[in-house]
């Protein structure tokens, strides 16, 4: 059984949105399970790219995402949170960085036979350093001891899979 969260994310690498997982569950999907409930996504901020973004976007849930234009996103620090079955948080710049300085830092989780990105512990900790939040000063502890790790393996994407099917 597919989650709402792995649905919408399998729908955005399906229609080539340029886009990468962070916050909680890119948190879990580096080895460190732990709640959350909202899905962060740091996406590529061209026109095109936002364009499919929202096409993906105006499927979900009642589709509120239908108010949103290529417009909204200017490359400015803050979200754009849509709520739909889940609160969707979207970024263009996220602690002064944006998706093409965190690429390097991308990894991916296989999710019924597709590739979707992640930021990994070293883009985590460049984003969460700096942050006065206890919950992400305890992430970045927690993730300095995953830096150099090998990539997400299968049982951690399963038990983050297996939890997000829960919500």
């Amino acid at each position: 059984m597919e989650s709402r969260f792995e649905r919408l994310l399998v729908d955005l690498v399906r229609a080539r949105v340029e886009f990468l997982v962070v916050g909680g569950i890119a948190v879990g999907l580096s080895g460190i399970v732990r709640a959350t409930d909202d899905l962060d996504l740091l996406v590529e901020d061209s026109t095109d790219n936002i364009e499919r973004l929202l096409a993906v976007l105006r499927t979900v849930g009642e589709g509120h995402a239908r108010e949103l234009t290529p417009t909204d996103f200017t490359n400015e620090e803050g979200a754009i949170r849509v709520i739909e079955d889940f609160p969707i948080d979207l970024f263009v710049r996220m602690s002064g960085l944006t998706y093409a300085d965190l690429l390097a830092a991308r990894r991916v989780a296989d999710m019924h036979g597709h590739d979707v990105p992640y930021l990994g512990p070293e883009g985590l900790i460049r984003l969460k350093e700096r942050s006065l939040r206890d919950r992400d000063r305890e992430d970045v502890t927690r993730l300095r001891a995953l830096v150099g790790e090998p990539a997400t393996r299968p049982e951690i994407v399963r038990r983050v899979l297996d939890w997000l099917r829960r919500r």
